[in-house]
Formats: C-alpha cells, sequence, structure tokens
C-alpha cells in the first residue's frame, strides 16, 4: 500500500518518539505531531485515532526493517552464506534496542498492538508475505545448488527452514542457558539441522 508523504513524515514521528523511549501507547497526539512537524489536525485528516496513527506505523516501519533484511539476504551468492545472513539479521534484531519489535517487547505493547489490530481487523498479511518471499528464496537457491532435495512438500520445506531458525531464535532469547556456546556455532547448529531435515 502506498502511503503519502504526510503519512510517512507521521509514522516517523511516532517511531523516533518510541526510539526516544516513550510506552508506545502513552504517546499524545500533540507529540507525534510535533515530532512530525505537522499540525495536530492533520494526523486526523489522515488516521481516525492516535492508535490507528501508532500501529500503522509499527507496521510500515517493521516492514521496512523485513525489507532490509532481505536485500541483504540477495546480495550473498550462496545458499550458505543467504542462510548466514538470515540469521545474522535476526541477531542484529536481537542486539538492536532500536528495532521495532524489541521496542515493542521492551515497551510491553506487544499484546496491546496485536489487540487493537484484531479490533481494528487490519492484519499483517503483507508482512507475512514478505518473509515468505525471504524462505522460498533461500529454498530455491538451496534446490538450484544441489544443497537441498525435493523430495518433501514445499510446507514441509518451509517448515524445515522455520525450525532451523526458531532453533536459533531460542538461543539467541536464552543465551545464558548455553553459556558455552557462541554465535556462530548456533549459526553452524541450525544449518546442519536445516540440511538434514531437507536431504
Amino acid at each position: 500500500m502506498g502511503y503519502t508523504e504526510k503519512e510517512i513524515a507521521i509514522f516517523d514521528g511516532v517511531i523516533k518518539l518510541i526510539k526516544s523511549g516513550i510506552d508506545p501507547y502513552l504517546i499524545k497526539v500533540q507529540e507525534i505531531a510535533a515530532a512530525a512537524n505537522v499540525g495536530k489536525g492533520t494526523i486526523y485528516d489522515y488516521f481516525r485515532t492516535k492508535e490507528e496513527a501508532i500501529s500503522k506505523a509499527i507496521l510500515y516501519n517493521l516492514q521496512h526493517e523485513i525489507e532490509a533484511a532481505y536485500a541483504q539476504i540477495q546480495d550473498k551468492t550462496s545458499f550458505k552464506a543467504k542462510f548466514e545472513a538470515l540469521l545474522d539479521t535476526i541477531s542484529e534484531f536481537f542486539d538492536n534496542n532500536s528495532s521495532t519489535l524489541n521496542l515493542l517487547l521492551a515497551a510491553g505493547g506487544i499484546q496491546e498492538f496485536y489487540s487493537y489490530l484484531r479490533h481494528e481487523q487490519f492484519n499483517l498479511r503483507q508482512i507475512a508475505a514478505k518473509v515468505k518471499t525471504i524462505v522460498e528464496h533461500l529454498l530455491h537457491y538451496g534446490y538450484q545448488e544441489g544443497v537441498l532435495n525435493l523430495q518433501e512438500s514445499p510446507y514441509y520445506q518451509q517448515m524445515a527452514l522455520h525450525g532451523a531458525v526458531s532453533g536459533f531464535v531460542q538461543y539467541l532469547g536464552q543465551k545464558e542457558l548455553y553459556a558455552q556456546l557462541t554465535v556462530e556455532e548456533a549459526k553452524s547448529v541450525a544449518y546442519k539441522l536445516l540440511l538434514k531435515a531437507l536431504n
């Protein structure tokens, strides 16, 4: 979906406020307007409520983060390098306190955010579609290189990749339980799991 310059300015203003440490659901309309350099009434020209502006800003920013990650993955020339780039990006999200997901989690606003989206009948289809594109891109290169086989169903193949990535995410979230394991070793285990599952 395309957005006007004013809408993007408002989105950028919202994200700027969240990155400054303000809880997403304590932001005032006046603060959004000031951060976006627009009049307070302009917010309501484009959004029915403050919550709609905040939620759409978060989705917009999240989508851009995912697109940036996809660009990094596309730049790599082998399946292993692409898979490692995906894991590196995920690791950066965990380490980067200004990533959209981390900001939401830190603010404790993730459940309110999803609750609002459901209530307003928004959906995350665009973001889910982009994630699916990344998965398909990775699998395609794996098959093309002969690293992966095509014996299993597309669903199985995608779940195998999701499973390997989920294991790595679990490691990132509980590093204290794996004190002897480095990030590089955890990446290597995830890659090995994926190869075993798809061969």
